[in-house]
């Protein structure tokens, strides 16, 4: 099974505090032992660090660091995808729903990536399996 993580997951396994924490390590436990590979957007890892910086300080984005470092393999957003992101964001046309949002979307559709490891349920509009 091959799962992307959006910035809500990773956010949720580093803080201890955050209410989707348990439900995040119990995730994470389960599918290794599914034999899950993971996968990030480079945007979300952008996005997961500047935001674990902001609220839980530099010693959290190095846990943040090594989740993506060891255990998930980067999609890299180039140009193509970039486009594409910004096109779904215009497509949409919300708030809620975030260029990172857009771009992990587009990206786990080109690679064939079904299931987003997400506390965010909007992945399910580009027919994402939600997990979590």
């Amino acid at each position: 099974m091959r799962v992307i993580v959006d910035t809500s997951a990773l956010f949720a396994l580093v803080c201890s505090d955050d209410s989707w924490h348990q439900a995040a390590v119990a995730a994470v436990h389960d599918l290794l032992l599914g034999d899950c590979s993971f996968y990030v957007a480079s945007y979300t890892a952008v996005e997961a660090a500047a935001l674990t910086q902001a609220r839980l300080g530099l010693e959290a984005v190095g846990y943040v660091r090594r989740f993506v470092d060891e255990d998930t393999a980067i999609v890299w957003i180039d140009a193509e995808l970039h486009a594409a992101a910004w096109d779904e964001l215009e497509r949409i046309g919300r708030r809620q729903v975030s260029l990172v949002d857009c771009a992990l979307a587009v990206a786990a559709l080109r690679e064939g990536i079904t299931d987003v490891f997400a506390y965010d349920s909007h992945f399910a509009e580009w027919g994402l399996n939600v997990i979590s």
